[in-house]
């Protein structure tokens, strides 16, 4: 899906304000809690640094999904065990040659400021996607509609397969048959907003958010907090529950564990060090829930930045880190990484080998391309506990093949720009988090020559002719044949060190009640409750 934040991919829970700073901040007014009723309360977060963007036009990583999947609603959309379901549309059907989609929209949504949505919105909001003065990462996504290039270069007002033909009906005609199209109308890029709202407000829109979501934004203070609040309009009249998510911005992980276990928390991710006892009192460990996710964390490796312009040069750092040991690092809470598919998605390339700790073939491959006495270079990381650490592993190992790796913290919006830019990062800690459940949203995003989200600036012109191939091949069996040998080139190839797939564990406080992991989304709270008894303490 999306660049996610650092080692720890779980919310976690906001804090009281006085131990984030020692001052007092504004309180928060909510309503009151009816006596017996699920709905009320407010689900309180924490993180580290603060959202990127609140536009889905523009988001593209996990911390700007997870409020924007609580403000904007897409035509399709996925249930809890990732499978397509609808949402603003609430049935459509598709041509036999797949190249034809026809979406009926629910009568009930309208937008959170109260204006009708229509189809007309929906067409305008891919229609902003596609706009180049959008600058979204996600046009890619929406280019193989007919008219779609002549829209973007300015020879046609709009673009030709995209039609409102009723107001309640939304029309779309792709140049070829995509596979994967319902599952790109899914992800956040084609959230349905009041276009010509969004391009009046331009930059302004991603602070003044308007969606059909079940929560509105109600504050954003940059840097301090962020607070969600139930939006009166929604149409699904009994939920949220919820009147309101706050998450305050600017606590680490390990700060917010000690909040958690001061009583002060409602959900938050568990530290490697404190992982082993919570997991041995039964009490605690029924507060965790835990999913594999479909998701693959690594280290780039720019392509364009000598020496690692040298394939064997990427193929000796990939077999000098000692991966079990990293997993160590983690209590175990990951998958060791053959390739950068992770083994539960769907086309998982099972025989797949990788690059097995050998330090020794490392150093030869070193010796072979003239770097006998190794080099020195830097590794950019966010700057978690977790992070560090396994940077500082990474640094070790290393080490005994004579690279010498130096160690830079950013936050997480610096650190984004920065691995965009050509020829500036020569080493950096992501991790990819599914968009949708298939190969080619690891492949052909990461690694395609013209990947938005191809931050190693790696190029192999055969890999982009098999990624291009399998964009139209409907048939599932044929299409996983063909990413796994482009795959296998990836690999070989090795423009990043294939690192681990996270096993998430997240703990909640007693009071909080179905909250869930999604296989590849951030969490959805839209049916999480809070036990009202308990719900009284301090939300601001």
């Amino acid at each position: 899906m999306h660049p996610t934040l650092g080692h720890v991919c779980a919310a976690v829970a906001v804090a009281c304000v006085m131990l984030l700073g020692g001052c007092t901040r504004d309180r928060l007014e909510w309503p009151k809690r009816e006596p017996g009723s699920r709905r009320g309360g407010v689900l309180r977060l924490a993180a580290a640094d603060d959202v990127p963007t609140l536009d889905p036009a523009l988001g593209y990583d996990t911390r700007s999904w997870f409020f924007e999947q609580h403000l904007f609603e897409t035509l399709v959309a996925y249930d809890d065990r990732a499978a397509l379901v609808p949402a603003l549309a609430d049935r459509w059907e598709v041509s036999p040659d797949g190249r034809r989609y026809r979406f009926t929209l629910r009568p009930e949504p309208v937008f959170s400021d109260g204006t009708p949505l229509t189809a007309s919105d929906a067409v305008g909001s891919i229609e902003r996607v596609l706009e180049p003065r959008t600058r979204s990462q996600g046009a890619e996504y929406f280019r193989g509609i007919v008219g779609a290039p002549a829209f973007v270069d300015g020879s046609a007002a709009h673009v030709a397969g995209l039609r409102a033909s009723e107001p309640g009906v939304v029309e779309i005609e792709l140049a070829e048959p995509d596979p994967l199209f319902l599952h790109k109308l899914a992800l956040l890029f084609a959230a349905v907003v009041p276009a010509e709202r969004a391009r009046q407000l331009g930059d302004d829109f991603t602070t003044q958010p308007i969606g059909s979501g079940p929560f509105v934004l109600r504050e954003w203070r940059r840097g301090e907090r962020i607070v969600l609040a139930r939006n009166p309009r929604y149409h699904d009249p009994e939920r949220p529950y919820l009147d309101g998510i706050v998450q305050q911005l600017g606590v680490n992980p390990e700060l917010s564990w000690l909040m958690f276990e001061s009583g002060e928390l409602d959900v938050t991710g568990i530290p490697p060090a404190d992982f082993p006892s919570v997991m041995r009192d039964p009490a605690r460990a029924a507060l965790t829930v835990h999913a594999t996710a479909l998701e693959t964390m690594f280290v780039g490796l720019n392509c364009e930045m000598p020496p690692l312009d040298d394939r064997r040069v990427r193929q000796a750092l990939n077999y000098a880190v000692n991966k079990a040991d990293v997993i160590t690092l983690l209590n175990g809470r990951g998958v060791e990484a053959h390739g950068i598919v992770p083994p539960n998605m769907p086309g998982y390339h099972v025989d797949l080998v990788g690059y097995p700790y050998d330090p020794t073939k490392a150093r030869a491959l070193l010796e072979e391309a003239g770097l006998r006495a190794g080099f020195a270079t830097e590794i950019w990381t966010q700057g978690t506990d977790t992070d560090l650490k396994i940077a500082q592993k990474l640094q070790q190992d290393l080490t005994k093949i004579g690279v010498q790796l130096a160690i830079k913290s950013v936050a997480w919006a610096s650190f984004l720009d920065a691995i965009r830019q050509p020829k500036t990062v020569p080493v950096f800690d992501l991790g990819w988090s599914a968009d949708f459940p298939d190969p080619s949203n690891f492949l052909d995003v990461l690694f395609h020559t013209g990947g938005a989200n191809n931050h190693p600036f790696y190029s192999n012109p055969a890999v982009d002719r098999l990624l291009e191939q399998a964009r139209t091949v409907l048939d599932e069996t044929a299409r996983f044949r063909i990413d796994a040998e482009a795959e296998r080139q990836i690999v070989d190839d090795a423009p990043i060190i294939f690192l681990y797939h996270p096993i998430t564990y997240v703990m909640h406080d007693a009071r909080v009640h179905d909250y869930a992991i999604h296989p590849f989304l951030p969490a959805r709270v839209t049916d999480v409750w809070l036990t009202p008894e308990q719900s009284a303490r301090s939300s601001g």
